[in-house]
């Protein structure tokens, strides 16, 4: 069975547009969990009213999206978990094409769907291993993120160089037996580079990822984040995931870069807190 997870944090009408979209459980859905980071907009009150069928989690403070991932993952009996941004939905047919490909290959820890934006452009559901050479192949696979050809995993030949990369957390679906063994998600990463973690972690134990070509998502992107908090929490996990996963010269490499970028902030209050990260 799978349980169905959704973290909120301050995006009541893109949560309410999900919960309208999924509806009550049937199928092989066993439930349908959301879990509230001590949002201020009122979010927690609309699922109680106007969602029943929903089992609201509403968390006393924000501890990140991680974080409330596992508590979410801590109260449901799913085999499966199906993790769900708040601003994304399934298209019809997805969670039954995702669960196939799961079920058909038991050496896969989480599929990912062909994911878009809401008016159907393409979005990126993976990408190469996060590392100097990785999020610079990022950068310039950015520009080309309508076409096709930018959505394709990379050859055998090339990942010895990019590496088996990682899956979106926007829209997963993860076997349970899988994210139990690496303990879920870092709960030192408040926002960003969780599943960046998540996916690295579950490689290295020995899994594998798959993208469903039959099951289709969309999501808002970024919709509910303010941008200047945004950048920091961004700089935040980019550096701590750098220190945990990355050799020493990529990690120096990396703050010189940032300490040029950030020294040329004209905000200066702004300026001052991007650099105290360094």
């Amino acid at each position: 069975m799978i349980s169905i997870i959704l973290v909120n944090y301050d995006g009541r009408d893109h949560l309410r547009n999900a919960l309208e979209r999924l509806g009550p459980p049937a199928g092989n859905v066993h439930e349908v969990v959301v879990v509230d980071n001590a949002s201020s907009d009122g979010s927690a009150t609309m699922v109680a009213e106007e969602f029943p069928f929903a089992r609201l989690l509403a968390l006393e403070q924000n501890l990140g999206f991680g974080a409330a991932n596992n508590r979410g993952a801590e109260v449901v009996p799913g085999d499966d978990l199906l993790l769900l941004n708040s601003d994304a939905w399934l298209d019809e047919g997805a969670l039954e094409a995702l669960a196939k490909e799961l079920t058909e290959d038991p050496a896969v820890a989480a599929v990912v769907p062909d994911l878009r934006y809401p008016d159907g452009r393409r979005q990126f559901a993976w990408a190469p291993e996060t590392g100097v050479l990785g999020e610079a192949m990022q950068m310039l696979r950015n520009r080309f993120e309508d076409r096709p050809w930018a959505h394709r995993v990379p050859p055998p030949w090339m990942r010895p160089l990019l590496g088996p990369g990682w899956v979106s957390a926007a829209c997963v679906l993860v076997r349970r037996l899988a994210f139990d063994q690496v303990s879920g998600f870092d709960e030192d990463l408040f926002l960003y580079f969780e599943d960046v973690d998540l996916s690295r972690r579950l490689r290295l134990s020995g899994w594998r990822f798959a993208i469903a070509g039959g099951a289709v998502a969309y999501h808002v992107k970024g919709g509910s984040r303010p941008s200047r908090r945004g950048e920091i929490e961004y700089r935040r996990a980019q550096l701590y995931y750098y220190r945990k996963h990355r050799p020493r010269w990529e990690n120096r490499y990396l703050r010189r870069r940032l300490r040029r970028k950030f020294s040329r902030v004209e905000d200066e209050g702004f300026r001052q807190e991007l650099l105290a990260l360094l």
